[in-house]
């Protein structure tokens, strides 16, 4: 626990499920709870992937359609913008540049004010060299799912945030899940953890800039929940296979490599654990959080583990957090 303030991991399979908590979820103020929520980060692209599949069985997006059939005027301002498709954005093989990229991005995250708007966020990459030629590699990019959001905007009556709570979060049950991306309440959901980032040793409180940040990062970033409603997510998904037609699903895990390595379908990631076992999900990471969650099909489970430090900017943290990850899979699967 020294290298946390608070942890929560949540084991879900066939025979049950269970939660385990240590630390805080505000230092030396409230212990963490089973119930506590967390910051999930780009665990949210999954959920934005799948309203994007549902939307293509709707018959309202087309994934090999080029983006602009949907945002004309941004992509005229976007490197390979007037080329690339929707499922491009969805594979990270749109060669676009990311927002994390720009050191004006940062500075003006710090100087705030926050959240900012989706121009603001888009501001950072327009007219910026292209990474690659579309389809000829795998460059993970925030901006795409940004702009997948932006595509669901135009083709749904109420926006994307709205098409995700009612046909994901609220139409499977996750009562503990919220999407506060582009949210109007200046405050995080009752529950929600202290967030932290740890410099030269010591923890700093972060909460109100995790929150700003989250708030602005439509469509890559965006839910707060509870461990079990994540691990529940990706086993009705993966498992039970209750949130997706069988042929979506199937399309969903069609794989791009990376140096020869299967690494990301359609909003889910794709690696091998220390000890062999196949994962699939995704990781996230921020200012004041970071978080796994993953479905092991040859084990038929679910583990979600999530911290309230910092892993975006702290490469330490994150280890630790990923080896803290396979220590448990190890236990407990291997």
């Amino acid at each position: 626990m020294s290298n946390f303030p608070g942890l929560s991991l949540s084991v879900k399979a066939a025979s049950g499920n269970y939660t385990l908590v240590a630390g805080d979820a505000v230092m030396n103020e409230k212990p963490m709870a089973a119930s506590a929520l967390h910051y999930m980060q780009s665990i949210s692209k999954t959920f934005t992937a799948v309203a994007v599949l549902k939307l293509k069985e709707e018959g309202k997006i087309n994934l090999d359609a080029k983006v602009n059939t949907y945002l004309p005027d941004i992509c005229n301002h976007l490197p390979n913008g007037n080329i690339i498709t929707v499922r491009q954005l969805l594979t990270m093989t749109s060669g676009l540049p990311d927002y994390l990229d720009s050191d004006q991005f940062l500075n003006d995250v710090v100087a705030g004010p926050l959240p900012m708007t989706s121009e603001q966020v888009l501001s950072y990459v327009y007219n910026q060299p292209a990474k690659f030629e579309p389809g000829t590699s795998f460059g993970y990019c925030n901006i795409n799912y940004h702009l997948l959001a932006l595509i669901i905007d135009r083709v749904t009556p109420n926006g994307h945030r709205q098409y995700i709570t009612d046909k994901i979060i609220n139409a499977i049950g996750l009562s503990n899940t919220y999407y506060i991306a582009g949210s109007a309440s200046p405050t995080a959901p009752e529950g929600t953890t202290a967030n932290y980032l740890q410099i030269d040793g010591t923890f700093n409180d972060v909460s109100e800039l995790q929150l700003g940040t989250v708030r602005t990062f439509i469509g890559d970033d965006g839910i707060v929940a509870s461990v079990q409603d994540i691990a529940g997510f990706y086993y009705k998904l993966l498992h039970d296979k209750t949130i997706l037609s069988p042929a979506l699903l199937e399309e969903m895990k069609v794989t791009v490599s990376d140096q020869g390595t299967p690494i990301y379908g359609l909003g889910l990631q794709f690696y091998k654990t220390n000890g062999g076992l196949q994962a699939i999900g995704h990781q996230g990471s921020g200012i004041g959080a970071g978080a796994n969650a993953f479905y092991f099909p040859s084990k038929n489970t679910s583990v979600v583990l999530c911290t309230n430090a910092g892993t975006l900017f702290d490469a330490l943290k994150e280890e630790q957090l990923r080896a803290l990850y396979e220590e448990i899979i190890g236990i407990l699967l291997e």
